[in-house]
């Protein structure tokens, strides 16, 4: 099932609970699928700016570096809650314009891995969102909000688009470059 939306994101390409991939013991999944048309460089841009993120993700924000190992903090709001709640999160995986995954939560308890994959599409970017969820409660709390889980994926998704469609419309307006990140160095252009 696919549609065009404004010149913006075809999609959902796909939606499931296991990502149709091999179950692993311990661990639920649940994914979105779509096509962005941007390119992979300024969807990434736009994801790991987390500055930014209250601009076009409403119901979540990470604040700190996207830096693989480092620390962050990630804040969310339950249901009808006027307050967020923050918690300390760990980023896991940045492979830059490729992959971002970071994860929160208890240990053995419950702990959920959010997974950004970014691959280019001849229309721009195929971006497949993914939570997975680890631990003791994993199974039992796919269960009971797997639809509101998956909703919140597709809605994410929704409003990762219209961000990139406006930064698209403002000609003026580039991706921030990342933070000099330690060991790395600016090159220089030589007359």
């Amino acid at each position: 099932m696919t549609d065009v939306e404004h010149g913006g994101a075809i999609g959902p390409v796909s939606a499931s609970l296991d990502g149709g991939r091999p179950a692993n013991a311990g661990r639920a999944a649940i994914e979105n699928v779509v096509i962005l048309t941007a390119s992979p460089p300024r969807v990434w841009s736009v994801l790991t700016d987390f500055a930014a993120h209250s601009q076009w993700k409403p119901f979540t924000q990470l604040a700190g570096e996207a830096v693989e190992g480092g620390e962050a903090t990630y804040s969310f709001r339950i249901g009808g809650l006027g307050k967020s709640v923050m918690t300390a999160a760990d980023i896991t995986r940045v492979e830059k314009p490729v992959a971002f995954a970071w994860t929160a939560g208890v240990a053995k308890l419950l702990q959920f891995e959010e997974i950004y994959e970014l691959e280019r599409d001849p229309v721009g970017t195929r971006l497949r969102h993914s939570l997975r969820f680890h631990g003791f409660l994993s199974g039992m709390w796919t269960a009971l909000l797997r639809r509101k889980l998956q909703a919140g994926l597709v809605q994410s998704d929704r409003c990762l688009d219209r961000q990139l469609r406006r930064l698209a419309a403002q000609p003026g307006v580039k991706p921030r470059p990342a933070a000099m990140r330690h060991g790395g160095r600016k090159t220089r252009r030589h007359k």
